[in-house]
C-alpha cells in the first residue's frame, strides 16, 4: 500500500494512495493542537532562578523551549505510527509532506526500515490543501502504478 503523510507541525492526515484509478483515502488523522499555544501556557513555572558568587543573581533558561519539546513529541508519534503500519504491512511505499523543520524531526525519528519505503518527499506545508487539490498534485509528480 502507499501511503502519503502530509503534516506540518500541529497536524498530520495520512492517505491511502492509488494512481490506477487515482484516488486519494483518509485513513488516520492526528492532531496535536498543544503546538498552537504559546509558551507561557504549556509552562506553569518560570525559569528557576540561581545565586552567583558575590552579589549577582542569574536565571537559568531551558535549551529547547516546552512548544519544540511538543512539537519533537508530535514527530516521534507520526513516526511510531509508520513503523507500526510498516511491520503490520500496511505501508510499502512512503510519500512525505512536510514542511523542512518537520520534515527534518521525521527523519531524525523514523525507523531506517521506514526510511528505506519512502519514494517521493516533498518540504512543503499542504496541510490545507484540499484533497482533489492533494491528489492532483500527488498524481503530477509521483511516478506509480498501481496493478
Amino acid at each position: 500500500m502507499i501511503l502519503v503523510v502530509n503534516t506540518n507541525t500541529n497536524d498530520c492526515k495520512i492517505y491511502q494512495y492509488k494512481k490506477n484509478p487515482s484516488e486519494l483515502i483518509l485513513i488516520k488523522e492526528i492532531s496535536h493542537p498543544e503546538n498552537k499555544l504559546k509558551i507561557s501556557d504549556l509552562t506553569a513555572d518560570k525559569e528557576g532562578h540561581y545565586k552567583a558568587n558575590g552579589s549577582g543573581r542569574g536565571a537559568y533558561s531551558p535549551h529547547t523551549d516546552a512548544k519544540e519539546i511538543e512539537i519533537i513529541n508530535f514527530s516521534r508519534e507520526i513516526a511510531q505510527d509508520l513503523n507500526q503500519r510498516r511491520n503490520t504491512k500496511e505501508l510499502e511505499h512512503l510519500i512525505l509532506i512536510a514542511p523542512p523543520s518537520m520534515y527534518g524531526l521525521l527523519s531524525q525519528h523514523m525507523d531506517k526500515h521506514v526510511k528505506e519505503l519512502m519514494s517521493n518527499h516533498f518540504q512543503k506545508d499542504f496541510i490545507h490543501m484540499k484533497n482533489h487539490e492533494l491528489l492532483d498534485f500527488l498524481v503530477k509528480n509521483t511516478q506509480y502504478t498501481n496493478k
